[in-house]
C-alpha cells in the first residue's frame, strides 16, 4: 500500500525513509524523553531502526501506523505520531512523540487529531484510544483536547497506564 501524506497547518506527516534513522536517533537520545514510557533509556540506532520497519510494515498489514513528522516552517523531522494495533487489548491507539523542542507548541494535539481523523474516515476504525502515564499530564491534555475521554487505568507492558478513548459515532457527530 502507498503511505499517504497529511498536511496539517503547521505539520506534515509523510511516510519513515530509512534516511530518517539518523535524525530519529538524535531525538531519541534526548534526557528525559522516554520518562513515561515502560523502558525509560534511550534508543540504540538498531532499535530506531526497527521502528521505522516495523511501521512500515504496519501500514501494509493494518492500512494506518505511524508518520514522520515534520514541521512545514523548516522541513524539519519533529517525531512521530499515528495509529498502532495493540494486541494486548485489540484496539486500536493514537500515539505520538515529539524532540523536547517541540514541545508546547500544539504540534502533538495538531498531528493527532489528523491520525483520529485518517483512521475514522479513512480506515473506518470504529474506536480508538490513547494511552499514557498516569503523571503524564501533558499528554493526557493532548488525548483530551482531541475530545477522548478518560475510560480507566490498567497496567499494561509492566507499568501503570491511563487509557482514553472515542468511539466512531461520536468522532463523525462531534466533526459535523
Amino acid at each position: 500500500m502507498k503511505i499517504p501524506t497529511l498536511h496539517t497547518p503547521r505539520l506534515i506527516l509523510r511516510p519513515w525513509s530509512p534516511e530518517d534513522a539518523e535524525r530519529l536517533l538524535v531525538i531519541l537520545q534526548e534526557p528525559e524523553l522516554f520518562r513515561f514510557f515502560p523502558r525509560t533509556d534511550s534508543w540504540p540506532r538498531e532499535k530506531a531502526e526497527k521502528y521505522i520497519a516495523h511501521h512500515l510494515s504496519h501500514w501494509q498489514e493494518r492500512g494506518y501506523g505511524h508518520w514522520a513528522v515534520v514541521t512545514t516552517a523548516d522541513g524539519d523531522l519533529v517525531g512521530w505520531n499515528g495509529l498502532e494495533y495493540v494486541p494486548e487489548l485489540a484496539e486500536t491507539e493514537v500515539a505520538y512523540l515529539l524532540s523536547r523542542a517541540a514541545w508546547g507548541k500544539g504540534y502533538a494535539t495538531e498531528a493527532a487529531q489528523a491520525a483520529l481523523t485518517f483512521g475514522f474516515t479513512m480506515c473506518g476504525l470504529e474506536k480508538i484510544v490513547g494511552l499514557t502515564h498516569p503523571e503524564n499530564i501533558a499528554s493526557e491534555r493532548v488525548l483530551e483536547k482531541c475530545g477522548l475521554k478518560f475510560i480507566d487505568q490498567l497496567c499494561l507492558w509492566g507499568i501503570q497506564l491511563h487509557r482514553y478513548g472515542m468511539e466512531r459515532e461520536v468522532f463523525l457527530g462531534n466533526s459535523h
